[in-house]
């Protein structure tokens, strides 16, 4: 099992699929919620920083893709992986946020265990490329 101190940001307008995952994740990991995209890009410019991020793509002011493209695009956060999870279920859209810098998709409905094991896959095989720092 991860260390609960790997900390989730999680990006959906549905305030009930927030509550699911929160209710799955909270026992793991620590879990911030934002109900958009402009609420989650303000939280990272405060200083803050996910482990991981996980988002719908389909969000009001700042859509999902738009979010994914901003932080990739950052020396701040592009190394943090991202997750989606969304509604919207054809190869185009999988295939634009695969190529824009997502780390894996899945499709709503879930089943929130899933969603656990596949946040813990990409956290193991994100972290483990980390390059370890000599301290002196």
């Amino acid at each position: 099992m991860l260390s609960e101190n790997y900390h989730v940001l999680f990006i959906d307008e549905d305030i009930f699929i927030r509550n699911i995952l929160r209710h799955t994740l909270s026992s793991e990991f620590r879990l911030t919620a934002m109900p958009n995209g402009i609420e989650a890009m303000s939280w990272l410019e405060q200083g803050n920083e996910p482990d991981i991020i996980v988002t719908e793509l389909k969000l009001s002011h700042l859509d999902g893709l738009e979010l994914i493209r901003l932080v990739r695009g950052s020396t701040l956060w592009g190394h943090i992986p991202i997750l989606v999870l969304s509604v919207m279920d054809d190869s185009a859209t999988r295939i634009d946020c695969l190529d824009s810098g997502a780390d894996g998709y899945m499709n709503k409905p879930f089943n929130p265990m899933e969603v656990r094991a596949k946040i813990r896959a990409i956290l193991r095989r994100t972290q483990s490329n980390v390059p370890l720092v000599a301290s002196y």
